[in-house]
């Protein structure tokens, strides 16, 4: 029998659809094959053993995370509505796997989506994360060189070479947010933190999908300073918006390689890194005449506030709300 608990947030998203997470346990393989709504999944079940399995669902404006914990080897078949984009990449995956016919080694991304069925030979003690996008979010996180390159290989489900940084990436952020749901279940009630979490998610699916380009891209040393002169403003205007670089490359119209080569050459750094300090002091900036911690920190797309305060103190030396105080004396800080 399925056990189910169903936590519905009170608001809806800027996209339209309600905030939801769903978490259930069961012992019942069909039960578990259904809990993955639209999949239409059947579960054989291989190893001998009584069965258990675990699940969590969270949807983000439209965009959809689950983990899914299995106790034994099965047999998964399924496919997804058309348009759909479902990417897992598993937490603990050891013993014999086989998806779409190709060996699992637990270091791909499992592509669920495409023209025709997957075919999953699970192990016993499967612990996978999985994120469900459509083909516009891609559109909307890939500037248009990259998203011709890689909607064509998304037509059939497929096990996928992934850098071993933006696998661990995905794994942080499904972490992160997981952390968030279970510490703070009223996290939707800020239509701004909430769409920053589905954007970032978007994003970091994005860049495991279009992995690394290889192509030599030239650009001028002149048209290098301005490009990041551009990041800097755009980010700056809209910090609420460009929080990642395919963002970033999309409005700018140039690929991840010319953004990468820009910034290299003209601070040598990596766009993300420069991206991220830009962020953090606008932050900074913002805790001066924001009414809390939380409210600067969300206007600049940190939704994470505990990683926030880490990382705030490790490049400030000193906590946000330490600052938050020192700006604010007659007001209570929200805790970090």
């Amino acid at each position: 029998m399925v056990a189910l608990s169903d936590r519905h947030t009170p608001m809806t998203s800027p996209g339209g659809k309600a905030a939801t997470v769903h978490a259930a346990s069961t012992h019942d393989i069909d039960e578990q094959a259904a809990l993955l709504r639209g999949w239409n999944q059947t579960y054989d079940q291989i190893s001998a053993g009584s069965f258990k399995g675990s699940f969590l669902e969270a949807e983000l404006g439209g965009v959809l995370l689950f983990r899914e914990v299995t106790s034994n080897a099965l047999h998964q078949r399924g496919y997804l509505p058309p348009g759909s984009i479902a990417v897992g990449v598993p937490i603990a995956l050891c013993g014999n796997a086989t998806f779409c016919g190709q060996h699992c080694d637990g270091t791909q991304l499992h592509v669920f989506s495409g023209n025709d069925s997957f075919e999953f030979f699970s192990p016993s003690g499967l612990d996978i994360a999985g994120f469900v996008l459509t083909e516009r979010d891609l559109h909307g996180a890939l500037p248009s060189d990259q998203l011709e390159t890689v909607l064509p290989t998304l037509l059939n489900p497929h096990l996928r070479p992934v850098e071993p940084s933006a696998a661990g990436h995905m794994r942080r952020i499904f972490a992160d947010i997981c952390e968030i749901i279970a510490e703070s279940p009223e996290y939707a009630d800020n239509p701004l933190r909430l769409a920053a979490m589905a954007r970032d998610v978007t994003d970091v699916v994005a860049t495991a999908l279009s992995g690394a380009e290889s192509e030599q891209s030239e650009i001028s040393l002149a048209k290098r300073a301005r490009v990041v002169r551009d990041v800097r403003e755009l980010v700056v205007e809209s910090p609420d918006r460009y929080a990642s670089v395919e963002e970033l490359c999309w409005t700018l119209g140039i690929s991840r390689r010319a953004l990468q080569q820009s910034f290299q050459e003209t601070l040598g750094l990596k766009p993300s890194t420069y991206l991220r300090a830009v962020r953090m002091n606008g932050a900074r900036r913002a805790i001066k005449h924001a009414c809390s911690v939380a409210e600067a920190a969300t206007l600049w797309g940190f939704w994470h506030f505990g990683r926030f305060a880490r990382d705030y103190k490790v490049m400030f030396g000193e906590l946000p709300s330490e600052a938050f105080r020192r700006y604010h004396p007659t007001h209570r800080a929200d805790g970090f």
